[in-house]
């Protein structure tokens, strides 16, 4: 299990920390003057939010991730908002730029392979899988949203007077966040997982369950070739795709869609995304199996 903190997850820490500051401004003007509780529940949930985001970057953990993910671009969407009721000056100029940043910089793969790596278990390690492209088009962007769209919503119709309307708002937003987080929380635990029997291929999207490429059986790891016959599990993920290949015929169980019925087939070599191609092949290395790196 390797659980230092790369560069790119203290930049992320560093990018919460900074948000009072820089951000924090542009926001007390945009709500300044206002009458109500309202500003004074929209404080509240900035302090919450801030605390919980930067919290999630202090543990290297998969649900970490998760919330971490979910809440990241939340403080871009204030940002703008509130660049829309009042003039941000330098320093709020400054945190909208952070604010942006940060929603690009924690969904870096070194920041997802270190939380979910943070997941493993004695001589483990664990390689994030990539996101089916088809995924990211339309069903995470609608997850996302249904997190936090009524939560956001929520407290927008409280800071302009409407409690009538974030009320049932906030109920919803406690619902969706549930829903919502649960469905992207999944992807957290997609990996390819390092032990010491060999690589465990963990990925309800592409398998109905876990199978384990055993050491003994792996002749090579390494890119793709173009004209592979290989049992395709990367379930349409984009960019690097690595090979695994196997001596021995081994028995898998795909994935199947409701009311279908799954149906056991047997492969020699099987494509897989992870997130971290480079890192993964050097980790392979590491562990004494047949890497072929072109």
């Amino acid at each position: 299990m390797h659980v230092n903190a790369p560069g790119w997850v203290w930049s992320c820490r560093v990018l919460w920390a900074v948000l009072p500051v820089t951000l924090g401004e542009l926001l007390a003007d945009a709500i300044a003057g206002r009458d109500g509780a309202g500003p004074w529940i929209a404080v509240v949930a900035a302090w919450c939010t801030w605390a919980v985001g930067l919290g999630t970057t202090l543990v290297a953990d998969p649900r970490a991730l998760t919330v971490n993910r979910i809440l990241a671009p939340v403080p871009l969407v204030a940002a703008i908002w509130s660049a829309t009721q009042a003039t941000p000056g330098p320093l709020g100029w400054s945190g909208v730029a952070a604010a942006a940043v940060l929603a690009v910089v924690s969904l870096a793969a070194p920041v997802g392979e270190w939380a979910i790596d943070g997941g493993s278990y004695g001589d483990e390690h664990r390689a994030p899988l990539r996101c089916p492209t088809a995924l990211l088009a339309g069903p995470v962007p609608a997850a996302w949203l249904l997190a936090v769209a009524p939560g956001l919503g929520a407290v927008l119709a409280a800071v302009t007077g409407r409690p009538v309307v974030a009320v049932p708002l906030a109920v919803l937003g406690v619902a969706g966040a549930w829903v919502g987080g649960r469905s992207l929380h999944r992807l957290a635990g997609r990996a390819l997982v390092f032990v010491p029997a060999g690589v465990t291929l963990v990925d309800a999207l592409a398998l109905a369950e876990p199978v384990l490429l055993a050491r003994r059986s792996i002749t090579r790891v390494g890119p793709a070739p173009a004209d592979t016959t290989a049992r395709d599990l990367t379930v349409g993920a984009a960019g690097l795709i690595l090979q695994v290949d196997l001596d021995d015929a081994l028995t898998i169980v795909p994935a199947v869609g409701r009311g279908g019925v799954a149906e056991a087939v047997e492969v020699r070599s099987v494509l897989v995304a992870p997130t971290r191609p480079g890192v993964f092949l050097r980790v392979a290395e590491e562990r004494g199996l047949r890497v072929a790196r072109g």
